[in-house]
């Protein structure tokens, strides 16, 4: 997945990667905060992460309560969006809100990365399946890939020297 996300990226700067899972409630949510993270850590920039649901839950995301075991601080975000958070890390911050898969814009020009079984994807090679259970392998698996992300483009700048 690593290297698929860096080609893409060196394709098509600022590249769109989409985590998706069937209510945009738990798995997508923590893989896009983990990536996130990763390319904090890493200082890589120039990637555009999200997640979406095939339809959204309309309750609180509990698996962000996780996240303040690492360091995170999450809180109420102030607008008007229902169960809309913000989630602080080190000088960053960003909004977690559910997302519908059908309200984003360039999505055919965004990596699709369906994290559940049993969703229903389409032969759109800008797709990939990368089964994810737990919080903590979520966190893990993604740091992970941030960390491959930044061994590539380390690989890539040395080669240009």
């Amino acid at each position: 997945m690593a290297s698929r996300i860096y080609k893409e990226n060196r394709v098509n700067e600022n590249t769109g990667l989409v985590f998706i899972d069937s209510n945009n409630k738990t798995k997508s949510q923590l893989a896009a905060i983990w990536l996130k993270t990763g390319l904090i850590k890493y200082e890589l920039g120039g990637y555009n992460i999200q997640s979406a649901g095939i339809k959204v839950a309309n309750e609180p995301l509990h698996a962000l309560a996780t996240l303040k075991q690492h360091g995170f601080k999450v809180s109420n975000a102030s607008d008007k969006k229902l169960y809309s958070y913000t989630i602080n890390f080190g000088s960053d911050s960003w909004n977690v809100y559910y997302k519908d898969l059908s309200s984003l814009r360039n999505l055919e020009k965004s990596l699709k990365v369906f994290v559940e079984d049993n969703l229903e994807m389409g032969d759109d090679p800008m797709q990939v399946y990368v089964p994810l259970d737990s919080p903590e392998t979520i966190a893990k698996e993604m740091l992970y890939v941030a960390s491959r992300i930044d061994y590539l483009t380390q690989s890539q700048k040395q080669k240009e020297l």
